[in-house]
């Protein structure tokens, strides 16, 4: 079984409070906003953090219940609470997404003016540098540790770039009598929402269904195997992914006149490079033998 080591613990760790803390300063700074303007299009990017923020200490408890080692009740680790913390991120941001239809639609039936609309501008703003230093932080994390709870996590704040800057676009343009515009707008970003939760829900149903990994990693798996020239083919390829572990399952054909000792040997030195590859893999291989007689090469000859 492959072991997340300190460092990887250690960002995953400072990735999710990041998360936290940021999705915290936003709610405030938004209802604030919310309070002064009246603006829906900032009810709903307030919506959106407040699930953010449920959503954040989620991934935050997740990630640390896939840290715990494997156990006896529980040998092929904990990785998968990542993919359950990504399936109730989908239902919250499911439900805000209905809240903010609803309230969209109330706006564009009676609209009325945007007050203060100079304050609600400052804090897009002041969300829009804050929501990009974590996605540089959260890129960073899950190119080092591959988490998927927190790559679901990036991909909220990073439609949060798009709606921050819609909103602000309304704001200005609402003082200009366009009042039916804050409510179109906050319909649209309740329809995004809700598609980004329907990805966020399709992809950790893979994961939880032991989806087979990417046709790539495959194709990549199989030059592995067929730059031992020992190794006369591999069958019954199975890979899937839980949390940061990715694991693998293959027969290998071998010659059966090899020892013992010598297949044992070459299966080795697959699996390393298999390992080599993947850092985080579990690799289980078979070895099948196969009368070939002399045509394969055997240490010693």
């Amino acid at each position: 079984m492959a072991k997340d080591t300190p460092r990887e613990h250690r960002l995953l760790h400072m990735a999710a409070a990041a998360s936290v803390l940021t999705a915290l300063m936003l709610i405030a700074a938004k209802t604030v906003a919310w309070l002064l303007t009246g603006s829906v299009s900032l009810l709903a990017s307030l919506v959106d953090s407040v699930m953010d923020s449920l959503a954040s200490l989620i991934n935050f408890f997740a990630i640390r219940y896939s840290l715990v080692p494997a156990d006896n009740e529980h040998r092929f680790g904990h990785g998968k609470a990542e993919a359950l913390a990504g399936l109730g991120q989908a239902l919250f941001i499911a439900a805000s997404s209905l809240f903010l239809i609803h309230q969209s639609v109330l706006k564009l039936l009676e609209p009325s003016p945007i007050e203060q609309s100079g304050v609600g501008i400052s804090v897009m703003v002041f969300s829009i540098v804050l929501t990009f230093g974590l996605l540089l932080i959260q890129k960073y994390v899950v190119r080092e540790t591959g988490s998927t709870a927190i790559e679901a996590d990036s991909l909220h704040y990073l439609s949060d770039l798009a709606v921050n800057v819609g909103i602000i676009a309304v704001l200005a343009l609402s003082q200009l009598g366009w009042l039916w515009l804050d409510g179109s707008v906050g319909l649209v970003i309740a329809i995004f929402i809700l598609f980004s939760a329907w990805r966020i829900a399709w992809d950790a149903c893979q994961l939880l269904l032991d989806r087979e990994m990417p046709d790539d990693v495959r194709t990549r798996i199989a030059a592995i195997v067929s730059s031992h020239p020992q190794a006369l083919g591999f069958h019954d390829l199975r890979t899937r992914q839980s949390g940061r572990t990715s694991f693998i399952q293959l027969h290998v054909d071998l010659d059966e006149t090899l020892t013992l000792r010598q297949a044992h040997t070459l299966v080795c030195q697959i699996q390393d490079d298999i390992v080599s590859a993947f850092p985080n893999a579990d690799v289980i291989i078979h070895q099948d033998p196969v009368a070939v007689g002399d045509r394969v090469p055997v240490e010693g000859d």
